[in-house]
């Protein structure tokens, strides 16, 4: 039996979660899926349990997904971290890869969401 996956979904959109957990749950990866609207959120919820992998939205009030994902580290170093925005620009993509986070553009493509879960 295939071990479940604690994943961390954080955007500060209701409706890109939504929509985001729904192609999740196509991924044929066995997820438990927990949600934070913000870093501060993503942080607590960091304190209290851990996690396998984490999806970040880099436009969020406060801190952006960069700025978490820098905070995630010190305390998760290896914790595979998605960046996922619209905000597509190389400077962004790079900052993302200096913390080892892979990217992913809006709108999110089913079969690359795949690849990045299941790598």
């Amino acid at each position: 039996m295939p071990q479940v996956q604690r994943l961390l979904l954080v955007d500060d959109s209701r409706v890109a979660r939504l929509t985001l957990k729904k192609l999740l749950q196509n991924t044929g990866v066995e997820l438990e899926i927990h949600e934070a609207s913000n870093a501060d959120e993503a942080l607590q919820l960091f304190s209290e349990q851990t996690f396998d992998r984490a999806l970040i939205d880099y436009n969020m009030p406060g801190r952006d997904g960069i700025e978490l994902a820098h905070e995630i580290q010190k305390t998760q170093p290896d914790l595979p971290m998605i960046l996922i925005t619209a905000n597509i620009q190389d400077a962004i993509q790079e900052k993302a890869a200096q913390l080892n986070m892979k990217f992913l553009g809006k709108p999110v493509d089913l079969e690359q969401l795949t690849q990045l879960i299941k790598s």
